[in-house]
């Protein structure tokens, strides 16, 4: 296992263990988009981006591990370690005589979300819903993909789409719903991640993500059933 998401799962399992009141499981589908712009260059009138056809879509498992705390109120605080793919699916050059170079441009990502959130059940219902917001920080992990490990004749073409920033901070949103199912809950969440940071390693080629999930699991409660 990389080390990055061992020590970072380690960091939020220690922050968990004064108070939870519940800790649950969920995998799904992550589907990211990613914009790309860029700045004209010193001394340059050409743009890399008129010469290359991205891929901006890429579809990917996601897997969240949360444990909730109960704040009073229908209030909660929500904590999560994310893991998921984004990025770049495809990344190809046309050069001067029409022919296309190609590379996977995709990164793997761990991360840490603080959400808060409020949530109520019907009354003498199992049936529940939820809705939470708050910052979540993604970390590229992994080794680089092909883009960036790309050294042949047209590589200046390739690696600034495929070079990925340490981190990408967004902005998530989510909503849910639950039925009480045993010790715990079963849910199924909407997401929506809103990025704030450039993703690419380069100084003039800019990229902000933006996502939407699904995702369903299991959530086992660490308090008193009502």
């Amino acid at each position: 296992m990389n080390k990055k998401i061992l020590i970072l799962m380690l960091c939020w399992i220690s922050l968990q263990l004064p108070a939870q009141n519940s800790i649950g499981i969920q995998a799904g589908f992550l589907g990211t988009h990613t914009s790309v712009s860029e700045y004209e260059r010193i001394n340059r009138n050409d743009f890399l981006l008129d010469s290359m056809s991205i891929s901006s879509y890429v579809g990917s498992v996601q897997v969240v591990v949360n444990a909730d705390i109960d704040l009073g109120k229908n209030v909660f605080l929500s904590t999560g370690f994310h893991y998921c793919k984004k990025g770049l699916s495809d990344v190809t050059f046309t050069d001067s005589r029409g022919g296309t170079w190609s590379a996977v441009a995709t990164q793997q990502y761990v991360g840490l979300s603080l959400l808060l959130g409020y949530h109520f059940h019907f009354n003498q219902s199992r049936l529940g819903l939820h809705v939470a917001t708050g910052p979540q920080a993604d970390f590229a992990v992994g080794m680089p993909n092909g883009g960036a490990l790309y050294s042949g004749t047209y590589s200046r073409f390739l690696m600034p789409f495929s070079r990925f920033n340490e981190l990408d901070f967004s902005w998530r949103a989510e909503a849910g719903i639950s039925y009480k199912l045993g010790p715990g809950d079963v849910i199924a969440k909407l997401s929506y991640l809103y990025g704030m940071s450039d993703v690419l390693e380069d100084a003039f080629v800019i990229g902000r993500s933006m996502s939407a999930g699904i995702s369903v699991g299991y959530s086992f409660s660490l308090g008193k059933r009502d």
